[in-house]
């Protein structure tokens, strides 16, 4: 329950039955029969004693006017945090400009007609927050006379209070996501290099790798680690800071040259074209070492990375290439709630809300497509799939099922740590199109849908991994 709820079941529950009423509050404040004291130094005290007596009934008495609370669902915010955010839509729903400008950095009767569409006296959600070194970003749901709506509140830390500007909308929230079953892909040529005028850094002090001929120099500054590379011809380039952390230098071919940050696995991708001119893209990598795949369709390898803005990464006509993967695909929320990682020529697309997870893989058709494993037939459910399988909670390992001979097995662990074990009997496996239909002894009841190779999800959204791909177990 929340203070806003406790508050609001103290007033209905005083309201049922008042503590006091006008005769009460005369007796005690025109009550001339009792003799006075003659004590003069407890004259004062009495007088505190009896304002804190009546200043308590009459905060718990009924109000004339009764404040209308605004009750917010979260799970990932700090009380400080929670707490702007109430006053926040209270002062809105209050339509009290001086409340919102101790907590907004925009208070007007303009803002607060934003919010006439939405119902403040329903659940407030914060579905999704993103915590910046300065900023905190949060998604709110707000809900109107028939659909949901996510509002995108900014808090500055510092100042505690949200950044509210003339430049303002309010997204569609669409609860029963669903990802697109092809991405398309749209290449760009990569940004050119610009070659520093001036070194501002003493690099005769500076860390140094060499190789080919090109040399990286990291400079330790009180931001992070300066990274400059030193083309062999001399030209120098400034790479910026990607963490604290020291980065290592790769190459390819002699053309091609890989920085990547240790810390954040950052990448940097500098190429040198037989014009002599250098081109340079960054991306973030799922794992500390550069991996290129071949195609049938494309001459040059592939580099795929990963994170919340995942790239795609070629040659082509002695130019380096790129595509923003995301910037084409038809998600329905905000890019926010989506990431991904790289596995050779499959990308694992990731939807994260802070309390559930959707994920699918897809694989590059073309150079310009990337295609969801479900239009493939690969993922028909069978079920000998469990034949001696184990299934492991994606973001949990410690819970694990193990099907064995009619038999599920299941361990984990609380959130205490305590070890718990079930055994599930008589288990019997139906299946339709990708989907498992699992039942056993005392009303067990699971559905399981296969959404990639070795990816399955229930009911309620929990993604399980399998150890190998059904397909890709050996029949004998």
């Amino acid at each position: 329950m929340t203070k806003s709820q406790m508050k609001q079941a103290i007033d209905e529950a005083i309201s049922n039955g008042p503590m006091m009423n006008e005769n009460f509050v005369q007796k005690i404040l025109n009550d001339k029969k009792r003799p006075k004291k003659t004590i003069p130094f407890l004259q004062p005290a009495l007088v505190v004693v009896m304002m804190l007596v009546i200043g308590t009934l009459l905060y718990f008495s009924p109000s004339q006017t009764k404040q209308s609370a605004v009750e917010i669902k979260e799970y990932s915010l700090t009380d400080t945090q929670a707490k702007l955010v109430e006053g926040f839509y209270t002062a809105i729903a209050m339509k009290d400009e001086k409340a919102l400008a101790k907590v907004a950095t925009m208070s007007n009767e303009e803002v607060i007609n934003r919010y006439k569409a939405f119902d403040l006296t329903k659940q407030i959600e914060v579905i999704k927050t993103i915590d910046d070194e300065k900023e905190l970003m949060l998604y709110i749901k707000l809900r109107g006379a028939t659909y949901s709506y996510l509002e995108k509140l900014v808090l500055d830390k510092e100042s505690e209070k949200f950044i509210i500007s003339d430049a303002y909308e309010f997204l569609f929230y669409e609860e029963d996501i669903e990802l697109p079953k092809s991405i398309a892909l749209t290449y760009q040529d990569a940004p050119i290099a610009t070659p520093m005028k001036t070194t501002p850094w003493k690099l005769d002090k500076a860390e140094q790798q060499t190789i080919n001929g090109n040399t990286l120099y990291q400079i330790e500054t009180k931001e992070g680690m300066q990274r400059i590379f030193e083309s062999f011809s001399g030209e120098r380039f400034d790479l910026g800071i990607a963490s604290e952390g020291i980065s290592y230098f790769n190459s390819g071919e002699s053309n091609q040259f890989f920085i990547i940050d240790t810390l954040t696995k950052q990448m940097t991708y500098i190429y040198l074209n037989q014009q002599g001119t250098y081109q340079m893209i960054t991306g973030e990598l799922d794992w500390q070492s550069i991996t290129q795949y071949q195609t049938e369709f494309h001459d040059a390898p592939f580099i795929v990375t990963g994170g919340t803005q995942p790239k795609i990464m070629t040659i082509q006509n002695d130019k380096l290439i790129y595509a923003n993967i995301f910037a084409n695909a038809e998600f329905v929320q905000p890019l926010e709630f989506y990431s991904s990682e790289s596995y050779g020529d499959s990308l694992l697309v990731k939807y994260t809300e802070d309390l559930r997870q959707t994920s699918q893989y897809f694989e590059l058709k073309s150079m310009n497509l990337y295609e969801d494993y479900r239009l493939r037939d690969m993922l028909i459910a069978k079920p000998e799939h469990f034949k001696d399988m184990s299934l492991t909670n994606r973001y949990k390992d410690q819970l694990i099922y193990i099907f064995n001979e009619g038999t599920i097995y299941y361990r984990g662990k609380t959130s205490t740590g305590e070890l718990i074990e079930k055994t599930y009997t008589n288990i019997q496996i139906e299946t339709m199109d990708n989907q498992y239909f699992i039942t056993g002894d005392d009303g067990f009841s699971w559905t399981l849908t296969r959404t990639a190779p070795r990816i399955l999800q229930d009911e309620k959204g929990i993604e399980y991994t399998i150890p190998i791909a059904f397909e890709d177990i050996p029949q004998n």
